[in-house]
């Protein structure tokens, strides 16, 4: 494990950098994301604080490649073969379909053993988005978008004025897709790749786009797209992987910088099968509400990187204990 406390002239590959305040931000992350949650949902289910409206979770499976190089055979993927996965659609923020949004694709990998970070994890999750970058570099101003949002009004104006390329990407970064099975996902964040080499994920669709656009666009458009693909044919992914190949033009730290596939191109390592099923069923709603990803659910080969991620694992762990206590309470 690589870590140092000041910045070198020259870093290396897969090398972090930690803050000396980076516990009291992610500590101070919890608090608030706690707060604002109870205003949002004073009673009742409590939703994600973020994709907390779901399209659909969806029964899948995910293949790893036979035959990868050598350098791509590393912890899940060292060995050929097919696991069971969940996989969660579901929209950033907006309340309804008719919003321009960032789009979410959560996978549970299952079954997966071996050496994890998480005591008693049997799982290998991956947490990706419809847009390359984040809007903030790292946790602390990420922590100040969403105070900005939560307050809404001028803070938000301010906030964006005050930061141009925060503004940029989140112009980008809003689209309205026909379906989710049609558009590309990015992990945004970086993970190891075996000792000493980092990685970005994604997972971009098998084919082109096979969703006819909806108009007018609905409220759950989106979601009515995904029943219809999934009624009548599978959904495909490829999952594919990016080396870090230049510390300086590939950062670690700073999640706001994309990768550029002219310094290194996407590999695909697995395949995502989602059969033809039904998403509609209560059950599946309920899963879907109640199952919690986090990237350190995972084998120690693929170990989180960066900022963002090393705050994930205490607040992703917080939030979801802080819902099922509320899950727990509106059941007595």
């Amino acid at each position: 494990m690589l870590w140092r406390i000041m910045p070198q002239t020259d870093p290396a590959l897969a090398e972090e950098t930690v803050a000396a305040d980076e516990s009291a931000v992610t500590a101070e992350f919890i608090e608030f994301l706690k707060a604002a949650s109870i205003r949002r949902s004073p009673t009742g289910v409590m939703k994600r604080f973020n994709q907390g409206r779901h399209t659909g979770c969806v029964e899948a499976t995910f293949s790893i490649s036979d035959g990868l190089p050598a350098d791509l055979r590393v912890g899940l993927f060292a060995t050929p073969g097919t696991y069971p996965a969940l996989i969660r659609f579901a929209n950033a923020a907006s309340a309804t379909d008719r919003e321009p949004d960032i789009r979410g694709m959560s996978i549970q990998v299952r079954d997966v053993h071996g050496e994890h970070l998480t005591p008693g994890a049997a799982t290998q999750d991956f947490v990706l988005n419809s847009h390359p970058v984040m809007m903030a570099p790292g946790t602390k101003e990420f922590l100040a978008l969403l105070r900005a949002m939560e307050e809404g009004g001028f803070a938000r104006v301010r906030y964006f004025l005050s930061r141009p390329r925060a503004a940029m990407i989140a112009l980008a970064a809003r689209q309205q897709p026909s379906c989710h099975l049609d558009i590309p996902y990015w992990s945004t964040t970086p993970y190891l790749f075996g000792p000493g080499r980092a990685v970005k994920y994604m997972a971009r669709p098998c084919a082109p786009s096979a969703s006819p656009r909806t108009h007018p666009v609905t409220d759950t458009y989106l979601r009515d797209a995904l029943q219809a693909r999934l009624a009548q044919a599978d959904g495909c992914f490829d999952f594919m992987v990016q080396f870090q190949t230049d510390a300086r033009r590939m950062p670690i730290e700073d999640a706001t910088v994309e990768w550029k596939e002219r310094d290194s191109p996407f590999r695909p390592v697995a395949r995502i099968r989602i059969p033809v099923q039904r998403i509609d069923r209560p059950e599946r709603e309920a899963l879907c509400e109640q199952i919690a990803f986090n990237p350190w659910h995972c084998l120690a080969d693929h170990r989180p990187l960066g900022d963002f991620n090393r705050a994930r694992r205490a607040i992703y762990a917080a939030m979801a204990a802080f819902r099922a206590e509320r899950r727990a309470a509106a059941l007595t």
